[in-house]
């Protein structure tokens, strides 16, 4: 009768119970809130946070390096863009070369129309002539000495002539030089560049003077 009553006692003090905790199982639950974590649950957790973070920062690092890439590439796309551009609309539009001109710069001259405008946006009198100058200098695309854009490592100019009068402007009639006394039809120009596009060949252009 004792022991059915001793196993009764034990069976009562660790049942489960569904209300508040009272008595021993009150303090064993306290015992048992009070170990907290082990060492070994803290290390594992903590090694699980360290390679969260880890991985965390990679893709934020690697997201960042993306984008400045990109926004590197789309800079330099947009600097030979407008290079090509300004160039081939200045050729199209002059009159004619100017015999002082040689491969490091173009010397275009040009006739003023009503709201005629130089490479520097300045307009000029109509039925008056003026001059635009080609050349880079210190990695930039320079007009009359004043910079319009930078990131152009190099400009180099061939200027063609019709040398045996067949209405063509073949590859060997590009001269380094407009001739002395056959006028200038057309230029090719070479562009290399600076930045993330230094490592690039120099890419050539070519464009046609306007016909008087």
């Amino acid at each position: 009768m004792r022991s059915y009553s001793a196993l009764n006692l034990v069976t009562r003090l660790f049942r489960p119970v569904s209300g508040k905790p009272t008595g021993p199982q009150q303090r064993i639950v306290k015992m048992r809130a009070q170990q907290g974590f082990s060492l070994t649950e803290l290390l594992v957790a903590l090694v699980i946070s360290t390679i969260l973070l880890l991985a965390a920062s990679t893709l934020l690092v690697a997201g960042k390096e993306s984008w400045r890439s990109q926004q590197q590439l789309n800079s330099a796309q947009e600097i030979e863009r407008y290079s090509v551009l300004q160039l081939r609309r200045a050729i199209r539009q002059a009159q004619q070369v100017n015999l002082d001109s040689d491969e490091q710069q173009a010397n275009l001259t040009y006739l003023a129309q009503d709201g005629s405008r130089n490479c520097l946006g300045q307009e000029q009198t109509a039925g008056t002539e003026f001059i635009d100058q080609f050349r880079v200098n210190d990695d930039q695309l320079r007009c009359n000495g004043q910079a319009l854009i930078a990131g152009v490592a190099e400009l180099t100019f061939t200027y063609g002539a019709d040398l045996n009068d067949d209405g063509r402007i073949l590859a060997d009639e590009h001269l380094p030089q407009p001739h002395c006394c056959i006028p200038v039809r057309s230029l090719r120009f070479r562009l290399a560049f600076s930045g993330i596009n230094a490592d690039r060949a120099p890419v050539e252009y070519s464009a046609a003077l306007r016909r008087n």
